[in-house]
């Protein structure tokens, strides 16, 4: 099924887990990209993504962006990295009104099961000049905060916040269309706190607090 022009799209699956007196929709991609990997460094979390994982990253966040009900889940820890060893981790993503705990999640992941198969449809966030003057005001809530736990990165934000993450994406996803030369570097950068956020920031349970994911061509 091809995708009209304007909207992404992407093979799911959703699974309704009950642990610990509440209940959870997770969702996953039916197929998560195999050239995606995920690595926590003493300064940053690295990642390594080709042109099919870029696409599935950025539908993802957009998704997290409209979905404040729902965990968004994308399994990477045992993908193969292109270069480099350290502990790899898994991605959730959670609108920050769910309150969810990852502690929480080892349960969680445990009964996910098959989960029930369903195509999403969303809008491509697109990529506009984004306004970052307010991410200097101690009053602004629209930011993503960083967590750990159980080889899982955990990301909590808001709806502007995940869509500001899934433009980035986008504009990383265009800038290494296979109809140019890519650049050299090409990388999209995610923040957790206030922007702009020293590379050296921890956050909580000492997680990095600059997520930097860099394209590598599918040859890895």
């Amino acid at each position: 099924m091809s995708e009209k022009p304007g909207i992404l799209e992407l093979r799911t699956r959703i699974s309704r887990v009950n642990a610990e007196g509440r209940e959870y929709r997770v969702v996953r991609p039916d197929r998560p990209a195999p050239r995606l990997v995920l690595i926590e460094h003493d300064r940053w979390l690295d990642g390594f993504a080709d042109q099919a994982a870029i696409k599935q990253l950025a539908t993802l966040w957009a998704l997290a962006s409209g979905s404040p009900r729902s965990l968004i889940y994308l399994p990477m820890r045992q993908n193969k990295s292109p270069y480099e060893d350290g502990r790899r981790l898994d991605l959730v993503l959670a609108h920050h009104s769910l309150q969810f705990r990852p502690s929480r999640w080892t349960a969680v992941r445990a009964k996910l099961g098959t989960g029930d198969p369903h195509t999403v449809r969303i809008p491509d966030p697109g990529t506009p000049e984004l306004d970052y003057s307010r991410h200097w005001h101690a009053e602004n809530r629209d930011v993503l905060f960083f967590d750990n736990a159980a080889d899982t990165l955990f990301v909590s934000g808001s709806r502007e916040s995940f869509h500001r993450a899934a433009v980035a994406f986008r504009k990383l996803l265009l800038d290494t269309a296979t109809d140019h030369r890519p650049p050299q570097h090409a990388c999209a950068e995610i923040d957790s706190g206030r922007w702009p956020t020293h590379a050296l920031n921890r956050t909580r349970h000492g997680t990095p607090a600059r997520l930097h994911v860099q394209y590598q061509a599918a040859d890895w």
